[in-house]
C-alpha cells in the first residue's frame, strides 16, 4: 500500500513537471464555438486591429483553423459567420463588425458573430 501511495505521488510530479501544449490549449479555447458553426465551409475570422501579423496573432488564427477542421477559417470578412479572436475587435466597437450580431462567446473571449438577414 504504501508503494502504491509513493508511486502515484511520483506519477503525480512527473505529470507536473510535463511541458503545457500551448497550441493545444489554444485550439480547445475555440472549440466552444463549433457547434454553432456549419458542419462544412468557409468561416471568416476577423484579424487583429493591432500587430496583425505577430506571432501571437498568427498563432491563434492557425489554432481556431485547426480547432474547426473541416471548416477553413479564412482571414477575412464577408462570410456568413466570422469568428473574432479574444481582443481582435477594436475596443469601443468595430466598423468591420458592421452588418454583424454577436451569436456566441466562448469562455476564452473569442466570439463568433452571425451576419445579419438582408
Amino acid at each position: 500500500m504504501l508503494w502504491a501511495l509513493v508511486a502515484a505521488g511520483a506519477a503525480v510530479r512527473a505529470a507536473r513537471a510535463m511541458p503545457v501544449d500551448p497550441m493545444g490549449r489554444l485550439e480547445s479555447e475555440f472549440l466552444p464555438l463549433a457547434p454553432y458553426l456549419p458542419r462544412r465551409g468557409e468561416v471568416g475570422y476577423l484579424q487583429a486591429f493591432e500587430n496583425a501579423g505577430s506571432d501571437e496573432a498568427v498563432r491563434t488564427h492557425y489554432a481556431a483553423q485547426y480547432a474547426l477542421v473541416p471548416r477553413i477559417v479564412a482571414a477575412r470578412i464577408g462570410q456568413e459567420y466570422v469568428i473574432v479572436a479574444r481582443d481582435a475587435a477594436r475596443p469601443g466597437g468595430d466598423s468591420r463588425l458592421d452588418g454583424y450580431f454577436l451569436l456566441r462567446r466562448a469562455p476564452s473571449g473569442h466570439s463568433l458573430y452571425r451576419r445579419l438577414a438582408p
